[in-house]
């Protein structure tokens, strides 16, 4: 099972929060723990289900996110936020190619997964124990520079890349992405090759 804390918990949503750009925000996957740092923004949370206390954002949407066009109906956002979500799809790249139409100009994606070469994960990689840190609820691991080539794969440009921090039961501190529990990833689409060659002959 996984090792964590409300605190680790506030820690991550504050730090997803800190790269949304608003006003219109999508939160997908937000019912088990919805962030109120995104209540300043027109937040929409896309889930399976609706929390079980009210979210406070300003839409609640019931629907599959590995079926966007029927649950959004064309909808677009400055930001798109997957807080601790891809790890629980079985195509996270069939995934992100399919936000691409539901970023307004100039959006962005903010996600943030759990990295299996965290400490003190990584001992219980090293020595196969499911004790800690395990849980059959996700279906992958990866690790930060794995996420990267991720989203590069499906046509985006990685901004910046956070730590959340150390995630142990009486210590939430910062500490290096190598060895955060959670690390945060902000990326922007990349420029299609017709558009790259219009802005590089296009006269300054």
């Amino acid at each position: 099972m996984p090792i964590g804390s409300r605190a680790y918990d506030r820690r991550r949503l504050r730090a997803l929060a800190r790269e949304v750009l608003g006003p219109d925000v999508l939160d997908i996957g937000y019912a088990q723990l919805p962030n109120p740092h995104l209540r300043r923004f027109h937040t929409v949370g896309l889930d399976l289900a609706r929390p079980k206390q009210p979210s406070g954002y300003a839409e609640e949407i019931v629907g599959d996110a590995r079926d966007l066009v029927a649950a959004l109906a064309g909808r677009r956002f400055h930001s798109i936020v997957c807080g601790a979500f891809v790890e629980h799809l079985e195509a996270p790249y069939a995934f992100l190619r399919s936000l691409h139409p539901f970023l307004a100009d100039g959006g962005r994606i903010v996600l943030s997964t759990p990295n299996p070469l965290s400490f003190p994960q990584f001992f219980f990689e090293v020595f196969n124990s499911r004790r800690f840190y395990y849980t059959t609820e996700h279906l992958y691991a990866f690790t930060p520079r794995w996420v990267v080539h991720m989203l590069e794969a499906t046509g985006f440009r990685v901004k910046r890349v956070r730590p959340v921090g150390l995630n142990l039961i009486f210590l939430v501190t910062w500490c290096p992405t190598f060895m955060s529990y959670d690390v945060v990833y902000v990326a922007e689409p990349r420029q299609s090759d017709k558009e790259r060659s219009r802005n590089e002959t296009t006269p300054a």
